[in-house]
């Protein structure tokens, strides 16, 4: 049997897969195959193909796989688990494009393998690496709600995961298969998949001793420099003459410590349907399928009990939107909670794609 085959779906930079591809150089010798899922647009794939050719000659099991089209990450990464199972690999390690690997992190990784079947590295900014990224990594609480968690001991088990650095054996492949490439097409694939393993009963552990390098999200960095600011006013010295702003900044503090305590206790929002205006590009293959993923993913993943509370606190946070927002169409996004929640009762899926999904809610 062959042990770990990396797998990575390029897309439109060149300079940032060979920056990956080298920081594969020095992960020990379980690592033994690489495959290139190559979703970019014409006129990079022949870079993609000669930065592929020159990284590739060390590894005894190497493909490059042109998808001709872009079929998103999901659908990149599902093409590229299926073609490391088919060839007889116990691991497949999955690596996003953007993203570049410590050295020895899969060697820290194989050393918790008897103790989990989903393996997850820990994450830092790739410019900062003093940052710890928790977003990737999960719990779910009483209401099902996902929230990221900061672990500091290795060989704690989680709920879901981030993509890059995941390693998945192949014992849970030949139980759950690959990523949802049908509902899914960038963003919340790999939450889908974490559900599915939880669900089949498999172990996903985080790893802290193994480390990963990405970039920042860009909603989590200003949520970090945000919180930065808040936390200014403790800095500053303050000035006997004026202690109304200080009892100002106190109150906001203590208000931004009270939402922080909260979040991770309070049910999932769901994403809001809004006007025809907001969503005629709803069934374009960009960045805004991610808040049909994540409706799918909740209305699936969710028990009923939790949707219904989760619909609720949606509902609750619509209307005092809509107070202040007039393009919340609440007719529209009432009648799809109302969809998903009979779909989830049923427990029965009769979308055929994320575009068919999108359609189905909105009519």
């Amino acid at each position: 049997m062959r042990e770990v085959c990396a797998a990575t779906v390029a897309y439109n930079n060149p300079k940032e897969l060979t920056r990956l591809l080298l920081s594969l150089a020095n992960q020990g010798p379980a690592l033994s195959g690489l495959v290139v899922i190559d979703n970019s647009d014409h006129w990079h794939t022949a870079e993609n193909r000669k930065v592929f050719d020159a990284h590739s000659k060390q590894y005894p099991f190497a493909v490059y796989h042109n998808t001709k089209s872009n079929v998103g990450s999901a659908g990149g990464f599902h093409r590229g688990m299926k073609i490391a199972h088919e060839n007889g690999f116990d691991w497949v390690w999955l690596l996003d494009q953007d993203g570049v690997i410590s050295d020895l992190c899969l060697t820290e990784l194989l050393k918790r393998a008897e103790n989990g079947d989903i393996l997850c590295p820990k994450w830092v900014d790739i410019d900062r690496p003093e940052v710890i990224l928790t977003y990737e990594r999960g719990k779910k609480n009483f209401f099902g709600h996902v929230y990221p968690v900061r672990l500091s001991a290795d060989k704690c088990q989680i709920d879901v995961f981030g993509t890059h650095g995941v390693l998945i054996s192949k014992n849970v492949m030949d139980s759950i298969g690959y990523y949802d490439a049908c509902n899914f097409f960038v963003g919340y694939e790999d939450y889908d998949y974490a559900h599915r393993a939880r669900q089949a009963k498999f172990a996903i552990i985080a790893v802290d001793a193994a480390e990963v390098r990405h970039p920042e999200t860009l909603a989590a960095k200003k949520r970090r420099e945000a919180l930065l600011k808040q936390d200014a006013p403790r800095l500053q010295r303050p000035d006997p003459n004026t202690a109304s702003p200080t009892r100002v900044a106190i109150g906001d503090e203590l208000k931004s410590a009270l939402v922080a305590r909260l979040r991770p206790v309070r049910p999932a929002r769901l994403g809001y349907i809004t006007n025809p205006s907001r969503t005629e590009r709803c069934c374009q293959k960009d960045k805004s399928l991610t808040t049909f993923s994540i409706f799918y993913f909740l209305t699936e993943s969710l028990k009923s009990w939790q949707f219904s509370i989760a619909f609720v606190f949606s509902c609750c946070e619509l209307f005092s939107k809509f107070a202040r927002e007039n393009e919340i169409c609440v007719k529209k996004t009432l009648n799809a909670y109302v969809k998903c929640l009979a779909s989830n009762k049923r427990k029965e899926w009769p979308y055929g794609c994320v575009e068919e999904f999108c359609r189905h809610i909105l009519e």
